[in-house]
């Protein structure tokens, strides 16, 4: 049985004695006090064996054993079953999430973590220094179960700004638009917006829960619904600013692009030009050099050869030709 603790509270304190667990209620209901069961790592079949010792909503079950749900606060016949998502940083600065199930009765709570989470185990010793001055009670265990979850999400959200106001420095710096560094940002922003945003919803269900005489818990957690509403409104500023940045960091790609086409296009018309040019004077010298080469045949039979007139001739046509090009060039501004 994966049962981490098992114990009795009554009259504000732990009963120090040790309490097998097929005996936890009744040593509550004499004590007047209520038990606790801690569950890390169950099985579905160990849950269910727990659920018959302590007379629990059979649809309890399922919802233990489906890890990965929302954070919720729902009733069963009078017993409450409550998710919560504690966020911490791993070892690669990547968010780890850790299930925390509590289910509160009037005369029991049975609390179930996961992978190794301390949550309950720091509950459990916070509760027993009377660190809230609230007398130990099953409403007690859930308040310090949500205030410890919304306190890790305050800290991590601190932790999130102030990478978030880094990246902010760095953006409007010199250096180039850290973009990876504000997708990674982003990233950690809704995984932890995933477990704080419904905090609040869930203290004011609780909340909503207790009777007239419990007004000192009711201001305790109102306390906590604070924290909780702070950390919200803290993601979504961040959010909203890496959301800004994003985009801008689009436009100043986008421009850098725009820039180095208007370079290439600017290149390529100084080059059009140029072979414009080149052209232009190829066919300009392509005429005299083609009348050079006719004349520069010798062939017998060309009467030009033996006219008077026949070289001032050849020059003349050169010249006109050569001219006419030019004249037809820069008409077109190839010249």
């Amino acid at each position: 049985m994966p049962i981490a603790d098992a114990s009795v509270w009554a009259a504000g304190r732990r009963i120090a004695d040790a309490v097998p667990f097929d005996r936890v209620l009744e040593t509550a209901a004499e004590h007047d006090g209520f038990a606790w069961v801690d569950l890390v790592d169950p099985t579905e079949a160990e849950v269910r064996e727990v659920a018959d010792e302590l007379d629990l909503h059979h649809l309890l079950v399922e919802d233990v054993v489906s890890r990965g749900q929302r954070s919720k606060l729902e009733s069963y016949n009078g017993t409450d079953f409550c998710v919560t998502h504690r966020i911490a940083t791993g070892a690669d600065g990547a968010l780890a999430v850790f299930d925390v199930h509590a289910i509160v009765g009037e005369r029991c709570v049975v609390t179930v973590s996961w992978s190794g989470d301390d949550a309950v185990r720091q509950v459990r010793e916070r509760l027993a220094r009377r660190d809230d001055a609230l007398e130990p009670t099953p409403r007690v265990v859930l308040y310090a179960i949500l205030d410890l979850v919304a306190d890790a999400h305050t800290e991590l959200a601190l932790e999130i700004h102030d990478q978030v106001a880094g990246i902010e420095d760095a953006f409007f710096g010199d250096a180039d638009p850290p973009t990876v560094d504000i997708y990674r940002a982003m990233r950690r922003v809704l995984g932890l917006q995933r477990a704080a945003d419904p905090m609040s919803d869930l203290v004011e269900r609780a909340a909503a829960r207790l009777g007239d005489r419990e007004l000192e818990l009711r201001r305790h957690l109102r306390d906590v619904d604070d924290h909780a509403q702070h950390t919200s409104a803290r993601l979504d500023s961040d959010r909203a600013l890496l959301a800004s940045m994003l985009q801008l960091a689009s436009a100043r790609v986008a421009e850098r692009q725009n820039d180095e086409l208007r370079s290439m296009t600017e290149h390529q018309i100084e080059q059009n030009e140029q072979t414009k040019k080149v052209t232009s004077w190829a066919a300009i010298l392509f005429a005299p050099t083609l009348i050079a080469g006719i004349y520069g045949m010798n062939f017998r039979h060309m009467p030009e050869l033996h006219w008077l007139l026949g070289y001032p001739f050849a020059i003349v046509l050169m010249l006109a030709l050569a001219g006419i090009l030019y004249l037809a060039f820069k008409r077109r501004h190839w010249l």
